[in-house]
C-alpha cells in the first residue's frame, strides 16, 4: 500500500492486519490467538515508500494503466444503429471525417452495428424510420468508438435489460491525435441535465424512444432534448464506466438562448413549468409554482450578533409569498440579548427561542426547533451564511418540489468568489467532503464543469431545503450527531428512500465556513459517521465516477494503488483494516491459530454442570455479560440479533448490558457500532477481553453471561462469577468445517453445559435433542417498517423478471452452486431476466449479474420490492434472515429442500424447494419464470406466513428474559431423537 504525505508533511498510511482465515470473525479470533500467544498486540507495519497526493493528474499515465478492453466470449445478441451527423453541404474534410467514424464502427469486432450518415437537423423520427435495431447512438462525424466499445454497451444491457439508456465515458481527440479532456460520468444526475448536456453523445439509447420524442432533431439541440424528455430513472440508466468515445476538439458548442428556451419548454410540457435563461454558459431553471408552500426557515446560533446581523438583513431582499424565520440561539439568554432582539424590524415574521440543553447538539435544536415550526418546507441556514440573490427561495422550493428530490442546496461561495461547498461527496479521509473546495466557479473538471448543476449524496446544511413530509419520514437530522455530519445522513436517508439530492450552482447564498462554532469535530462524530456512511465508503459513491479518485475532493484519476476509502476510514478511528474477501487458509492451519483459545478441561465443565445444579429457582436478572466475536457491521445477521436481545431486555426489564468484545481493543469502535444498530445501548459498558485466565478473571460478576460465538463459549464457561451461562445458539456451526479438528472443537461447545438460547426450533432440536443441552429456543422476525409489500409494482408481459441471489462471500452460502444455476438460466432466458447478487464484491467479471456489492440494510426493503424471485441456498442449519425479509417484500423464493428449515417452508406452497443440484435448482427457478400464477400464489404465501408468524420481533423474543431467569423452570423440551446430531 503507497503512503503519501499530507500537506503539513505527515505521512498517512492504512494499516493492514495480518492473519487470513475462513471469516472475518475467525480472522480476527486468529489474530487474538497469536496476540495471546506471543504477549504482543500485532503492531502496524513500517510505512512503504511515500508519493505526492492521492490520484493521478495526467491523462496519459492514466490511460497508460488502464487494461484493454477485451473482445467478450459471448457476443452481445444486441444491435446498433450508428447515426453519423454530418454537416450539410459536407467537403471533402467532412467526407473523410464521416470515414473515419464508420471505420470505428466496422471495427467493433462482434458487435452488430449499422451505420447511417444524416445530415444535422434531420428529423430523429426520419432517421430512424424503418430501423429495427436495438438500439442507437448519435455520433458527430470525426468521433472515433474505441475498440470493442459497442460490445461493452450490449453486456451492460444483457446483464441489465430494463436499462433504456447505457452512458459512458468519453474524451477529445486533439488535432495531432493525442487523446485529451476526458468527461467521467456520473450515475444518473437528472438534475445536471438542467443546465447542461452532461452525456453529451456518450450514450446509447432504446430506438423506440429516439423516434417518439416529438421535434426531436440529430444535432445538439434535439439530442439534448431527447434525454430532457425521456421518462428515465435511476434503475433504467446504465452507466459503463470507460471511456469508449473519443469525440473531435471543438465540437461540443456553447449553450444558446435556444438551448435555454428548448429546456423550458420540454420541462413545461413535463408539466413542470419553468423559466430557463442561459447564465455564465449554463442553463438557469426557475421553475414556477401556481401556489408556492409555505417555508420555515430555521437559524441555529450562538448569539453570534454579527453573523445574525448579516444574514437577518440580507434575508429581508427574499422574493417569496409566505415565509418564516425561527433563530434558535444557545448563546445565553440576558435581558440584553432579549433587548436586542426586540429592537429587530426584518419586515418578515420573526422569533428567537433560547436553547439551554447542555451538551450542545446542533441535530437537536435544529430537529426540534423545525418540528414547532408549521412551513411546508423547511429550510435550515447557518448564521454564518449570506444571502446575495432575492430570488434563492423560489429557486430552491422550485427545485425542491421537483418528483424524486429530497433536499436542495447551493453551490457556496467563500468571501474571495471560490467554491466552498458544490455537493457532499464519500470517500476523502475515509468519510464525506465538499466536492470542488477551493476551485474557481468557472473551472473545468473530469466531472465537467464546475458551474454545473449537480446530484449528489447530500448538501450541506449550512444551507438545505427539505419538504417537512420528508424530515419527518426519517427522523429529522439524527441526533447521534453531536456537530457534524447529520447532513449528509439526512440526505442518504433520501438516497435510501429512492429521493435525490441537488445542488443548485449559482451564486445566491455565500457561506462563511464555520464562524459560528469554529472547524473541530467530535471524535464521537466521526465513529457515527463511519457506521451511517459505511454502504458509500465500502461500496462507492454514485455520482463520483470509479475513474475519478476518491480521496480528494479536487477531482483527479484515480490511481492503482490509491488507498480505499474503507481503509483511510479504519485508520483514522485506530482500528487494523483486513480484506473481506474469501480466504483460503487451511483447516490446519486455523485449528493451529484456535488451539490456545479453544481449551478446556473435564473439571471446568463439571464446575458449569455443579454451579448450575446449585442455582435453583427464578432468580430476577438485573445484570448480563455478552461475550462477542469481534465485528465489523452491527447491523446483520447474529450480532444484530444478540444486541436485539439485548436491548429487549433493557427496554421490558430493565437489564443492564455488558458487551466485552473477544481480544479487540477498541472499545470506541465497538461502542458506538452497537449504538448504532441499537441507540438505547448507548450507554452501555463495552470493552476488550482476553481469553487468559487472567483476562476471563477480570470480567466483573453477572447473574447471567451469554455466549454468542462458539470461540466465546468456552470463555462463559471459564468465566468466574456467573451463576448462569448461557449459549445463543444461531446456527449449526460445526458445519461450517470439514470432519476435522476444527469441527470437533466447535462442536465441543456444544457439551460444556451451557443454557442454550436457540435461534429457530431446528437449532433447539440439534441442542436439546442431540446433544442434551437445555435450552430455550424463538423464531426470528423481521421488520415489517423495512420489509413490506406495500408499493410493489405488477409488472407488464414483457418486462424482464429480477431475481436476487444472495452472494456473500461464505462457505456456507453454497454461492457456487447458486451461481452455476443462475448462469444457465441467464444462458436460457436472455434478456427475459435480470439478476441481481448482493452481499458482497464476489462476481467474476464475466458474470451476467448486477453486482450491488453491500447495501445499507435500510435500502434492502425498497430493492425486494423490484424482486420477483429470490434464490438462497444455505447448507447450514439455520436458513439466514434473509428468505424471510424477502417473503415479507412479497418475493416468491427458491430455497433449499432441507427438513432443518421445514418450520419456515413449505414446499410448492409459500416456496420452491429443490434438492442442492445445480440441474433442480436451474428446474425451480425456471417453474417461477414461466408460471406467473405459482410465482404470484408462492408469492402471496410467503408474505402470508411472515404477517402470520414473523412479523414482531418483540413478540418473537418474549420468552428469553423468563429463561434467563429460571432456565430449568422454563426450557422447552424436545422431540428430536437423541442421535439427531453429526
Amino acid at each position: 500500500m503507497t503512503s503519501w504525505m499530507d500537506g503539513a508533511g505527515k505521512a498517512l498510511r492504512t494499516v493492514v492486519a495480518p492473519g487470513t482465515t475462513v471469516g472475518k470473525t475467525l480472522r480476527a479470533s486468529k489474530d487474538a490467538a497469536r496476540a495471546f500467544r506471543d504477549g504482543v498486540w500485532p503492531v502496524e507495519p513500517a510505512p512503504e515508500p511515500v508519493r505526492e497526493g492521492p490520484g493521478l493528474t495526467d491523462y496519459a499515465e492514466w490511460l497508460a494503466e488502464q487494461p484493454e478492453l477485451d473482445p467478450l466470449p459471448d457476443a452481445p445478441a444486441t444491435d446498433f444503429l450508428v447515426l453519423i451527423e454530418a454537416p450539410a453541404g459536407a467537403d471533402e474534410a467532412a467526407a473523410e471525417a464521416v470515414a473515419v467514424t464508420a471505420e470505428s464502427v466496422r471495427s467493433q469486432g462482434s458487435a452488430r452495428a449499422r451505420t447511417l450518415v444524416v445530415t444535422t437537423g434531420t428529423p430523429m423520427r426520419d432517421a430512424l424510420d424503418g430501423a429495427t435495431e436495438g438500439f442507437v447512438l448519435f455520433l458527430r462525424a470525426g468521433s472515433v468508438l474505441r475498440e470493442h466499445a459497442l460490445e461493452q454497451i450490449a453486456k451492460r444491457y444483457r446483464v441489465d435489460p430494463v436499462l433504456t439508456l447505457v452512458a459512458f465515458d468519453a474524451d477529445t481527440l486533439a488535432g495531432d491525435g493525442e487523446r485529451i479532456e476526458p468527461r467521467f460520468r456520473p450515475a444518473w444526475s437528472p438534475e445536471m441535465l438542467l443546465g447542461a448536456n452532461y452525456l453529451g453523445r456518450a450514450f446509447a439509447i432504446r430506438s423506440e424512444l429516439a423516434r417518439d420524442v416529438p421535434s426531436g432533431a440529430v444535432d445538439d439541440h434535439g439530442v439534448w432534448r431527447l434525454l430532457l424528455s425521456g421518462e428515465f430513472a435511476e434503475d433504467t440508466v446504465g452507466l459503463v464506466p470507460h471511456v469508449l468515445l473519443s469525440e473531435p476538439e471543438g465540437a461540443t458548442p456553447a449553450i444558446r438562448d435556444a438551448d435555454a428556451a428548448m429546456v423550458a419548454a420540454v420541462l413545461t410540457a413535463r408539466g413542470e413549468p419553468a423559466t430557463a435563461e442561459v447564465v455564465n454558459g449554463v442553463v438557469r431553471v426557475r421553475f414556477q409554482q401556481e401556489q408556492w408552500p409555505t417555508v420555515s426557515i430555521v437559524v441555529p446560533s450562538r448569539h453570534s450578533r454579527a453573523n445574525l446581523e448579516r444574514l437577518l438583513t440580507s434575508l429581508v431582499t427574499t422574493d417569496y409569498p409566505a415565509f418564516d424565520v425561527t433563530v434558535v440561539d444557545n448563546g445565553g439568554a440576558s435581558d440584553d440579548n432579549d433587548e436586542w432582539y426586540a429592537t429587530l424590524q426584518p419586515g418578515f415574521p420573526l422569533r428567537h427561542v433560547w436553547w439551554t440543553e447542555e451538551p450542545f447538539n446542533y441535530s437537536r435544536v435544529n430537529t426540534v426547533t423545525a418540528r414547532e415550526t408549521d412551513g411546508e418546507v423547511l429550510v435550515f441556514l447557518n448564521d454564518d451564511t449570506e444571502i446575495v440573490d432575492a430570488g434563492w427561495l423560489r429557486e430552491l422550493v422550485g427545485l425542491l418540489l421537483r418528483d424524486g428530490v429530497g433536499t436542495v442546496g447551493f453551490q457556496h461561495r467563500t468571501q474571495d468568489g471560490l467554491v466552498q461547498h458544490a455537493g457532499v461527496m464519500i470517500g476523502p479521509g475515509g468519510f464525506a467532503a465538499n466536492l470542488f473546495a477551493g476551485l474557481d466557479p468557472d473551472d473545468d473538471t473530469l466531472m465537467g464543469p464546475v458551474r454545473w448543476y449537480r446530484d449528489s449524496l447530500a448538501v450541506t446544511g449550512a444551507c438545505v431545503g427539505i419538504q417537512r413530509e420528508h424530515f419527518e419520514e426519517v427522523g429529522g437530522f439524527d441526533q447521534r450527531f453531536q456537530l457534524t455530519g447529520s447532513d449528509v445522513v439526512l440526505g442518504l436517508d433520501q438516497v435510501i428512500r429512492g429521493r435525490r439530492n441537488a445542488v443548485i450552482p449559482f451564486d445566491a447564498v455565500r457561506h462563511f465556513e464555520s464562524l459560528t462554532r469554529g472547524a473541530h469535530a467530535p471524535r464521537a462524530d466521526s465513529f457515527a459517521s463511519y457506521w451511517r456512511y459505511q454502504p458509500w465508503i465500502a461500496g462507492g459513491d454514485p455520482y463520483i465516477s470509479p475513474n475519478v479518485c476518491r480521496l480528494t475532493a479536487v477531482p483527479r484519476f484515480a490511481a492503482p494503488d490509491d488507498p480505499t476509502p474503507t481503509e483511510l476510514a479504519l485508520a483514522g478511528l485506530g482500528r487494523p483494516f483486513t480484506s473481506s474477501a474469501q480466504q483460503q487458509s487451511t483447516i490446519s492451519e486455523d485449528a493451529t491459530s484456535l488451539l490456545p483459545i479453544a481449551d478446556i478441561s473435564a473439571a471446568e465443565v463439571a464446575a458449569v454442570l455443579d454451579t448450575h445444579r446449585s442455582t435453583t429457582g427464578r432468580r430476577e436478572v438485573r445484570t448480563v455479560n455478552w461475550l462477542l466475536p469481534g465485528f465489523d457491521l452491527p447491523f446483520f445477521g447474529g450480532v444484530n440479533t444478540a444486541l436485539r436481545i439485548a436491548d429487549k431486555l433493557r427496554r421490558d426489564h430493565g437489564v443492564e448490558n455488558r458487551f466485552f468484545v473477544n481480544g479487540h481493543p477498541h472499545d470506541e469502535f465497538y461502542s458506538s457500532a452497537i449504538a448504532a444498530a441499537f441507540p438505547a445501548l448507548a450507554d452501555a459498558l463495552v470493552t476488550n477481553y482476553y481469553g487468559t485466565d487472567e483476562g476471563l478473571a477480570a470480567i466483573p460478576p453477572a447473574d447471567a453471561a451469554i455466549a454468542t460465538f462458539w470461540l466465546t463459549a468456552r470463555d462463559v464457561a471459564k468465566t468466574p462469577g456467573t451463576p448462569r451461562k448461557f449459549y445463543l445458539v444461531q446456527d449449526y456451526e460445526p458445519s461450517f468445517y470439514p470432519a476435522s479438528t476444527m469441527f470437533a472443537m466447535t462442536e465441543q461447545t456444544y457439551r460444556l453445559g451451557l443454557y442454550g438460547i436457540c435461534n429457530t426450533r431446528s437449532m433447539h432440536d440439534i441442542y436439546a435433542g442431540g446433544y442434551r443441552g437445555t435450552a430455550t429456543y424463538f423464531t426470528p422476525a423481521v421488520d415489517r417498517g423495512i420489509f413490506h409489500p406495500e408499493g410493489r409494482r405488477q409488472k407488464g408481459e414483457d418486462e424482464p423478471l429480477t431475481i436476487f441471489a444472495y452472494a456473500r462471500d461464505h462457505f456456507r452460502n453454497c454461492w457456487e452452486l447458486v451461481f452455476a444455476a443462475l448462469s444457465e438460466i441467464k444462458r436460457r432466458h436472455g434478456d427475459g431476466v435480470r439478476i441481481i447478487a448482493a452481499g458482497a464484491k464476489y462476481l467474476p467479471p464475466s458474470a451476467d449479474f448486477l453486482d450491488l456489492g453491500l447495501l445499507d440494510y435500510r435500502a434492502t426493503g425498497r430493492l425486494y420490492r423490484t424482486t420477483d424471485i429470490g434464490v438462497t441456498m444455505q447448507i447450514s442449519r439455520h436458513p439466514s434472515y434473509l428468505p424471510l425479509e424477502l417473503m415479507a417484500s412479497g418475493v416468491a423464493m427458491v430455497v433449499p429442500d432441507s427438513p432443518w428449515f421445514r418450520w419456515l417452508f413449505r414446499s410448492g406452497e409459500n416456496a420452491r424447494t429443490t434438492m442442492m443440484t445445480v440441474d433442480d435448482v436451474v428446474a425451480g427457478i425456471e417453474q417461477l419464470i414461466v408460471d406467473a400464477r405459482l410465482r404470484r400464489d408462492i408469492a402471496a404465501a410467503g408474505t402470508e406466513t411472515i404477517d402470520r408468524s414473523h412479523s414482531d420481533w418483540d413478540v418473537a423474543l418474549d420468552g428469553i428474559y423468563d429463561f434467563l431467569a429460571d432456565p430449568e423452570g422454563t426450557a422447552i423440551p424436545t422431540s428430536a431423537p437423541e442421535w439427531i446430531a453429526p
